[in-house]
């Protein structure tokens, strides 16, 4: 394709989970989808040389209902410009093309993660951490910084949220969880062993298991009850480190407020929160200090 639009870009991103047929009928969408809009699944299926139950997965996992309405979608054109987007920030760019660079791709991966969210899913969620006697969040490097993040949201609607990010603290925790209790664990690559391990152990004493991950086949999508997958394609050719934190942490704030929502004591908390702020704000500082003490 000359120019891929907005579903080839998503099929670029979901590429490294694609089955090895998924990757076949991927390449060939990639370079030939410009015909694609006009052939019927049986004939792409002799095009790409992959089965008609093949391009039916691949179609589900893409995010669309069937092959008619993917169709439809390839033959729109790209609502955004493409050449500013995933592309791998190099030693030579100048700075203002590094920043660019950040956050188109950053727009993007939100854009995308939201176009294959499951909305039920997230919804369905929300609920059970509403009603959670406990919600551990598990993650290691990058990922347990989320995590902490994610509790801290959490403990504010009164949900008994805590963050781990040490091997021996994540493997600890995973053994003390039971039914009733949420396991949510964070990798970007969904493949982080501790992490996985983690979810296993507590899905085994009864806990339910979430994961959020940029691969649709990974460990941690086997290892969670719930699974959340954003969409941040990366070249490991002279890449910079952006990552999919951005649409992570979109999701965690929908899974938090949709919870919020469904808690009418945090409506009030959050409103005696407020007043508070506000008064402290009203006083000047010396006053407040001498308020503190």
């Amino acid at each position: 394709m000359a120019e891929m639009n907005d579903v080839a870009l998503r099929i670029r991103s979901l590429y490294p989970g694609f089955s090895k047929a998924g990757k076949r009928l991927a390449d060939y969408i990639i370079a030939k989808g410009d015909d694609v809009p006009f052939v019927s699944v049986r004939e792409l299926s002799g095009l790409a040389g992959v089965s008609v139950a093949s391009i039916s997965r691949f179609v589900r996992e893409a995010g669309f209902g069937d092959f008619k309405a993917f169709k439809k979608q390839l033959g729109r054109p790209s609502r955004s410009p493409v050449n500013s987007i995933y592309q791998p920030v190099h030693p030579d760019d100048s700075e203002n093309e590094i920043i660019e660079k950040v956050f188109s791709g950053n727009v993007r991966s939100i854009e995308e993660t939201l176009k294959i969210l499951n909305r039920a899913e997230v919804m369905r969620a929300a609920g059970m951490i509403a009603k959670t006697s406990r919600l551990i969040f598990f993650g290691m490097g990058t990922s347990g910084n989320i995590a902490l993040d994610a509790a801290m949201r959490f403990a504010q609607i009164d949900v008994q949220a805590e963050a781990y990010l040490d091997s021996y603290q994540i493997m600890t925790q995973s053994l003390r969880m039971k039914k009733g209790e949420i396991a949510f664990g964070i990798s970007h690559s969904g493949r982080s062993i501790m992490t996985v391990r983690a979810l296993e152990l507590a899905r085994q004493n009864g806990a339910t298991t979430m994961g959020i991950s940029n691969f649709i086949r990974s460990p941690l999508h086997k290892a969670s009850d719930i699974f959340f997958c954003t969409v941040f394609p990366e070249s490991r050719i002279l890449m910079a480190a952006l990552s999919s934190v951005a649409a992570q942490m979109c999701i965690i704030d929908a899974l938090y407020l949709v919870a919020a929502s469904r808690t009418k004591k945090w409506l009030s908390r959050s409103e005696k929160l407020n007043r508070k702020s506000e008064e402290q704000l009203r006083l000047p500082l010396n006053a407040r200090s001498r308020k503190k003490e």
